[in-house]
């Protein structure tokens, strides 16, 4: 075998598993899907070279040499397809890349026909060389150098805007490009009879080794993951084979050995039941003493979503993100630092492995939250040299280092930002794999993702606590702000017995002497002590009307304390309530016609069975209301009517044509030492308290008292309710 076909072989070879391991890191991204196609154009290319090469006539060479430029054909454009997916350029540029499409599609088109390949010939040592044909030129100037150029140029001005590993990135892919297809354009001078061999064509097999240095270094579509399992898959196949021919093997020494249709369906269901077991041993085995770490990205994010959803204790929630993040991906130390939003300060919230001091430390300068905050990204420490190295101005190199030389004491290996509405809320830091690894590509998605889930739920667990703490503290002081009210109640309840006492007493004292000035006056003006003379008599009655009104403040007081204190004494007995407001009427009709107003009593036709009530406090409070309608209307009738009603009970209601209420007056007129604009304006003279005690009285008796009027000068309609027993 030649030395330009054993290349073509290696080329193939190296192609081939490359570009597998890319494509089964993360067989759904498109960016691995098109760079495995280009691997596999590159493996075609490779294979069909070397077949040419050791075909051993013209037209088998003449076959391979079709399918070879059927494979170069695909090269370019799949190559600058995946730059411009790598550099996120696809959308910006899908019109120059359909233009590359259409013209490799038409390269390979004519592939197949004399205008690209007319015949072979032997030059230099090679038997079969191709000769282009008239339409070569094309694919060649626009086909391969023109795209692949052109993705060079895109290579090249994205590495002047971008920093950091990026740019690492993109330096080596300029550096792979240049040799790997310098070293594949070696072979075109020879279609022009150039007599300059295709020495440059071992060099493509450095292509996916410069492109496996990048990635291993600085997480070019990482597939150290991939070759790990890959291994691992290998040792459980090759130990699940070397378990079926042992079966074999021993079931050769049995007495009776069994048939191959027997034993050979027997061992293979045995194989696959225990292949699970032994993959799970040799993936057990590589984590516990190679520490290589097995996670699957989507299983992790899903339950961590879960978990995280269920938990709003922050000290819970912590603990899980920690333990969650070192045995997910093997390190030596992890510490959750969560801001202070009133003082900007950072306090550690869960630490494993950290000195309390050094978890502080990072945080202390402020120019690393800024950047996290303005790049909102992960900052691994092995990216600092490429930070330092494209630092702007001389302040933020010094500062990049100063933080490097820090990462590097405390030995923290990564420092992942919680953001929430562009704003830091906290910091997860990560020490170094126990493997000594690097953080993988994959490694640093799944924890841009995992500080996304985590800031929401560690804000929302803060805020859980802070409204848990509040709900506490306010629990506390409730208590005490109870304990207070308790005792200022208790204090009222004092006062507002010793007041109601000292009424009832002053009442009392009040009594006796006003009822000798009533009975006096009432002699002095019926001439018991000799006849009066003519003004005399005049003022006499006013001093008694007076009097007599007195008389009723005191006795409403007197009732209003008794009731209060609970010494008011009540006498029930069955009463002929139709009777009682009979009395009532006879008794101020005639203060009534006085005034020219209509008094009606409406009697009920049927018999109304007795009421047990006391019929004095029952009789308080209906002339109290039919005194009150008489006072409160100027002109027309007062209807009083009673009826009994299905709730079984006994309705009165005294309606007037008088001046009527507004819907506040409604509702505080039964209040005490309350009345209504037209009792100040018509009746000066009332205290208030003759509605307050109609109220307790019908309390007393389990009754009601309500008002109702549809407004100023409209009326009012008083009703009283009182139950049959």
């Amino acid at each position: 075998m030649s030395f330009y076909a054993l290349t073509g072989l290696i080329n193939c070879i190296s192609a081939t598993v490359f570009g597998l391991l890319v494509f089964l890191k993360a067989p759904k991204k498109r960016l691995n899907q098109v760079f495995g196609l280009m691997t596999l154009a590159i493996a075609v290319w490779s294979f069909s070279y070397w077949r040419w090469l050791v075909a051993p006539d013209k037209s088998g060479a003449f076959l391979w040499a079709k399918v070879l430029n059927a494979g170069s054909i695909f090269i370019p454009v799949f190559y600058l397809h995946w730059i411009l997916l790598l550099l996120g350029e696809k959308k910006k540029k899908n019109k120059i890349l359909i233009l590359g499409y259409s013209i490799t599609f038409f390269s390979f088109v004519v592939n197949f026909t004399p205008f690209f390949i007319k015949d072979l010939a032997p030059i230099l040592s090679f038997s079969w060389w191709p000769l282009a044909g008239p339409l070569y030129i094309f694919y060649l100037l626009f086909g391969y150098a023109g795209l692949i150029l052109y993705g060079l140029y895109q290579l090249i001005k994205n590495y002047k805007s971008k920093t950091g590993y990026q740019r690492a990135q993109i330096k080596y892919i300029i550096l792979a490009t240049i040799i790997g297809f310098s070293g594949g354009a070696t072979n075109f001078p020879l279609w022009y009879k150039i007599t300059f061999p295709p020495v440059g064509n071992i060099l493509i097999s450095l292509y996916p080794l410069i492109l496996a240095y990048a990635i291993i270094r600085y997480r070019l579509m990482d597939i150290r993951v991939v070759i790990g399992r890959t291994a691992v898959y290998l040792f459980s196949f090759a130990s699940v084979v070397g378990l079926a021919f042992f079966l074999f093997w021993l079931n050769n020494f049995l007495p009776n050995p069994l048939s191959f249709k027997v034993v050979g369906p027997l061992i293979i269901i045995v194989s696959i039941l225990v292949f699970r077991f032994v993959l799970r041993f040799f993936e057990k085995l590589a984590s516990k003493y190679f520490y290589y770490t097995f996670y699957s990205y989507s299983q992790v994010l899903s339950e961590l979503g879960r978990k995280l959803t269920r938990i709003l204790d922050l000290d819970q929630l912590s603990d899980l993100i920690v333990k969650t993040l070192k045995e997910t991906m093997k390190l030596d130390r992890t510490v959750v630092l969560l801001r202070n939003p009133e003082t900007g300060d950072y306090q550690i919230q869960k630490n494993i492995g950290f000195k309390e001091e050094n978890g502080i430390s990072l945080v202390k300068d402020n120019f690393l939250t800024q950047y996290l905050e303005r790049t909102q990204r992960p900052l691994v420490y092995e990216e600092l040299s490429l930070l330092i190295r494209d630092a702007k101005n001389k302040e933020e190199k010094e500062k990049l280092e100063n933080l490097k030389r820090n990462m590097k004491k405390i030995e923290a290996a990564l420092c992942l930002p919680l953001v929430i509405e562009n704003k830091i809320t906290g910091l997860i830091v990560l020490g170094n794999k126990i493997s000594r690894n690097p953080y993988s590509q994959q490694d640093v998605e799944l924890l841009t993702n995992l500080a996304n889930q985590s800031s929401i739920a560690l804000q929302n667990a803060k805020l859980y606590s802070q409204v848990e703490d509040l709900s506490k503290n306010l629990e506390k002081k409730v208590r005490e702000q109870t304990r207070e009210l308790r005792k200022a109640y208790e204090e009222l309840k004092v006062l507002d017995r010793a007041k109601s006492e000292f009424i009832s007493m002053a009442s009392h004292q009040l009594r006796t002497p006003l009822a000798a000035i009533k009975g006096y006056l009432s002699m002095l003006a019926e001439g018991s002590y000799g006849q009066l003379p003519e003004k005399a008599e005049e003022k006499m009655e006013k001093v008694l009307y007076s009097t007599e009104r007195l008389v009723r403040i005191v006795n409403d007081l007197l009732n209003i304390s008794k009731v209060e204190l609970g010494k008011i004494e009540v006498k029930k007995q069955p009463t002929d309530i139709k009777e009682l407001i009979a009395s009532c009427y006879e008794e101020l009709n005639l203060q009534a016609e006085k005034k020219n107003l209509k008094l009606i009593l409406k009697k009920p036709k049927e018999k109304l069975p007795k009421l047990n009530i006391d019929s004095l406090k029952i009789r308080q409070v209906i002339t109290n209301l039919i005194d009150n309608a008489i006072h409160y209307t100027q002109k027309g009738k007062i209807e009083i009517t009673l009826q009994k009603t299905k709730r079984n009970t006994i309705l009165i209601s005294i309606s007037d044509t008088g001046e009527g209420m507004t819907k506040e007056e409604q509702k505080n007129i039964f209040e005490g030492f309350t009345r209504g604009k037209a009792g100040i304006n018509l009746f000066i003279e009332g205290a208030g308290l003759g509605l307050y005690v109609a109220k307790k009285f019908l309390q007393i008796h389990k009754g009601k008292i309500w008002a109702e009027s549809e407004g100023k000068g409209k009326g009012s309609t008083f009703y009283v309710e009182l139950p049959i027993e």
